[in-house]
């Protein structure tokens, strides 16, 4: 099913440009042929459908041929986070069952300090340089095989092509494997309710390996036939350098411009860094006709400074690894409610249920469940979790929202995350919001740690912008909230974990 979509661009707009990445420019053609290529020499290097490959990339052309020359072989793809520690990309290797991993130098060396350690056998392919023990890219590009395959665009398999991990607030990270149908639904669902078309130009400056950057970005981009324009990585030396994203916001406004940008998917940490650039000069976002964040609350402040400073307003997108995108906000932007996600994509189902599950009437607070033919039939070997989440059709993201009386959605926080002190639910957010407001305080974030007899104890962490001690803080909790919410552990960080799409990491 994906490889029709590619194939159809392909056919039908051949001299298209489906990515820019740098000073490159790769056509419909190109990228339909390199696909085909990738794919023959995979087959040549017998990876068969039974076979998961991981894609360990930041992003790059390398992602797209990979994904697509994997689907194409009705394989599955594991897109991982290219910055995973080594212990944490052990976990999703052996839990995977991977048999190739696509990465960078960087990434070969470390997956082969790993090999030891796991039980089964590993390919390694790199996308530059040389790793001794691994296989170039380029060489299974270029494998001379026929390729008996019937006709992309006659080819029909809907099963599994994806698995992605989803971060969660606690725990090891969920498996959650997706078909090919569940992705070419999302991004038929998206392009339908944002009416983008082959005419508009995406920026892709989130990871690909996420939700946010995988359907969004890739697979809206491809299934419109518009160009997909990647923000290029930094390489020093041969090796890709992560720079952070406020260093590079003079350059991202110089590709909208440069390319035409319409359509701008990222992240409040994104937005709030560009508004907040030292303007060199008076630039305009002029081409830009949508811009919406997704994976965190989008405060008031960027939205507002973003708005005053490009005059184009963020929409907020709402969505998740299980089922991709679920709303979007697309209200007049003189109506624009900035904390609003909007109303549910073209064949998408959004209520908000109580704990009956009955359906809340506007302005009511309540649990959101989820129905869409883009949703995930569960989580991987977790068939108890499944039973609590996936519910009459339905699946239960853990987070609470209302809708107002038009149907446009709000969220409100997360169900799971109170804190059982003793039999007593604390909300977490509430003791941040009064921790934010101490004048030394830059961060707070409040999680809950096991304590006796089945409970747990609040613990805050925190992020100080001057000098504060542990028990100026706790006696200024003590002053504001009721005993039991009062944190009893306080630890100091220079930083709050954070994912890629800067979700904070409880």
């Amino acid at each position: 099913m994906l490889l029709h979509i590619l194939a159809s661009r392909a056919k039908q707009s051949p001299e298209k440009t489906a990515l820019v990445y740098g000073p490159s420019r790769m056509s419909y053609a190109d990228l339909y042929e390199q696909v085909k290529n990738f794919s023959n020499g995979l087959r040549a290097h017998g990876l068969t459908s039974s076979d998961s490959v991981a894609l360990l990339l930041p992003n790059c052309p390398e992602f797209l041929i990979s994904f697509f020359a994997v689907a194409r072989l009705h394989a599955s793809v594991v897109a991982l986070n290219n910055l995973l520690q080594k212990h944490e990309l052990k976990y999703c290797l052996q839990d995977s069952g991977i048999s190739m991993v696509i990465t960078t130098v960087q990434g070969a060396q470390t997956c082969r300090q790993l090999l030891p350690e796991l039980e089964q056998l590993i390919e390694l392919v790199v996308i530059d340089g040389v790793c001794s023990a691994a296989t170039s890219f380029s060489s299974i590009m270029q494998s001379k095989t026929v390729d008996t395959s019937a006709s992309d665009t006659e080819r029909v398999y809907d099963g599994l092509v994806l698995y992605q991990y989803s971060s969660g607030s606690t725990g090891r990270p969920k498996r959650v494997g997706r078909t090919q149908r569940n992705l070419v639904c999302e991004a038929e669902n998206f392009l339908a309710t944002t009416r983008v078309t082959s005419t508009d130009t995406f920026l892709c400056v989130v990871p690909l390996f996420h939700a946010h950057g995988l359907g969004n970005c890739m697979l809206a981009a491809i299934g419109a036939g518009a160009t997909l324009v990647l923000l290029e990585r930094v390489v020093s030396d041969g090796l890709t350098v992560e720079v952070p994203f406020p260093a590079r916001c003079h350059e991202v406004l110089r590709l909208i411009e440069r390319e035409h940008v319409t359509v701008f998917p990222a992240v409040p940490y994104i937005f709030a860094a560009l508004a907040e650039t030292v303007q060199q000069r008076n630039t305009q976002l002029a081409s830009v006709r949508l811009c919406f964040s997704a994976g965190n609350f989008l405060p008031q402040p960027t939205f507002d400074l973003f708005w005053q400073r490009f005059g184009v307003p963020i929409r907020q997108q709402y969505g998740c690894t299980e089922a991709g995108s679920v709303t979007i906000n697309l209200e007049d932007a003189k109506a624009l409610h900035f904390d609003a996600v909007g109303l549910p994509m073209r064949n998408v189902a959004v209520i908000v249920v109580d704990d009956a599950m009955r359906e809340v009437s506007a302005g009511v607070i309540g649990e959101i469940a989820i129905c869409s033919e883009a949703l995930t039939t569960g989580y991987c070997d977790m068939q108890e979790l499944n039973r609590q989440v996936f519910r009459d059709g339905y699946f239960f993201p853990g987070d609470l929202g209302k809708k107002d009386q038009h149907g446009n959605l709000y969220i409100t926080g997360r169900k799971r995350i109170f804190i059982d002190t003793g039999g007593r639910k604390v909300d977490p957010l509430e003791i941040e919001d009064v921790l934010a407001t101490h004048p030394q305080v830059a961060e707070a974030v409040v999680v809950g740690v096991a304590g006796p007899y089945g409970g747990e104890i609040i613990k805050a962490v925190i992020v100080a912008q001057s000098p504060c001690t542990e028990q100026e803080l706790v006696a200024y909790c003590r002053d504001r909230m009721a005993s039991y919410t009062v944190p009893r552990l306080i630890e100091f960080r220079q930083a709050i974990p954070r994912s890629p799409l800067r979700k904070v990491l409880r």
